[in-house]
C-alpha cells in the first residue's frame, strides 16, 4: 500500500515474480521508493501499453505480423510499437 504514494498504478503477479506498473511521470518516483523500502528490483524499464486492442482474424493477424517485420528489418526503426494483442 505504500507504494502508491509512490505512483503505484496496479501489481501482477507472474512465476515467482511481481511486475509494478505505474505512469510515465512516475516511473522515477516509483523506483526512490521501492529503494527506500529496500525492495530488490530485479529489472526496470519503460514499455507502453496500448489503451486498447482490437481482435483481428488469422489473416489480419499475418498481415499486420508481415508488416511489423518489415519495419524491424529497417536500419533506420529503433522500436516499433503496436497495438495487437502478441497472444493472438
Amino acid at each position: 500500500m505504500e507504494l502508491i504514494d509512490f505512483g503505484l498504478d496496479s501489481m501482477a503477479r507472474e512465476d515467482d515474480e511481481i511486475i509494478l506498473y505505474s505512469a510515465f511521470e512516475d516511473f522515477g518516483n516509483l523506483q526512490k521508493g521501492l529503494e527506500g523500502l529496500n525492495i530488490e528490483v530485479a529489472k526496470a524499464e519503460l514499455v507502453r501499453l496500448p489503451s486498447h486492442t482490437k481482435k483481428l482474424d488469422d489473416s489480419q493477424v499475418e498481415e499486420v505480423i508481415i508488416l511489423l517485420d518489415k519495419f524491424e528489418e529497417d536500419d533506420d526503426v529503433a522500436n516499433v510499437f503496436h497495438t495487437m494483442d502478441e497472444s493472438e
